[in-house]
């Protein structure tokens, strides 16, 4: 499965298996973020490579669409027809949706683990579509496991967060991910 993983990799500017200085991850058509510091998720506290910081992640970034487009109004430059924003920024806001929050899942992750970034898609049980969603794949001692960083399994009352760290088992030839029944909360993931 993770050699599937790498070869979709492949060309696929959906699917990012490392992030470095001056890689570009697309936001949404004509927008773009440019890695310009890869440890800037050590900003959201102190912890050991490879350790993904699912609580800082989840806590630290607020979503608000406004306030990403402010970024991109107010610190982007233009590229060809596309404006390209510094990613470190989003940090700096202490702003993001599920593609800022699972950018800064990869950096923390590939420290340590193989691991992606998908630029793909969520399903939800009795809901009409799809809509495009960022989540992570990453693979910690010979296992895969998908890391939705934005929406977590559950909160309780008391507001203890389960985050959604599912175990794979295996990719659809249609790109749906495949996760345990009892796991799968209503959602169906996808690489496209």
């Amino acid at each position: 499965m993770l050699d599937i993983l790498r070869e979709m990799s492949r060309g696929n500017v959906s699917i990012h298996p490392l992030l470095e200085r001056g890689s570009v991850v697309q936001k949404s058509w004509g927008l773009l973020y440019e890695i310009d510091d890869p440890d800037c998720d050590r900003r959201l506290g102190v912890y050991d490579d490879g350790v993904v910081p699912m609580g800082p992640i989840y806590r630290g970034l607020n979503s608000s669409a406004q306030s990403i487009r402010e970024i991109f109004d107010k610190h982007s430059v233009p590229r060809h027809i596309k404006r390209v924003a510094p990613f470190s920024v989003v940090i700096d806001k202490g702003v993001g949706e599920c593609l800022e929050k699972a950018v800064l899942v990869q950096l923390a992750a590939q420290r340590r683990d193989q691991s992606f970034l998908i630029n793909g898609t969520l399903a939800e049980d009795g809901d009409v579509g799809v809509t495009y969603h960022a989540f992570n794949i990453i693979c910690r001692d010979g296992s895969l496991f998908l890391l939705d960083a934005q929406n977590p399994f559950s909160i309780d009352e008391r507001g203890n967060i389960r985050h959604y760290i599912m175990p794979v088992k295996g990719i659809h030839e249609n790109g749906d991910v495949m996760v345990p029944e009892e796991f799968r909360a209503g959602r169906t993931y996808s690489l496209w």
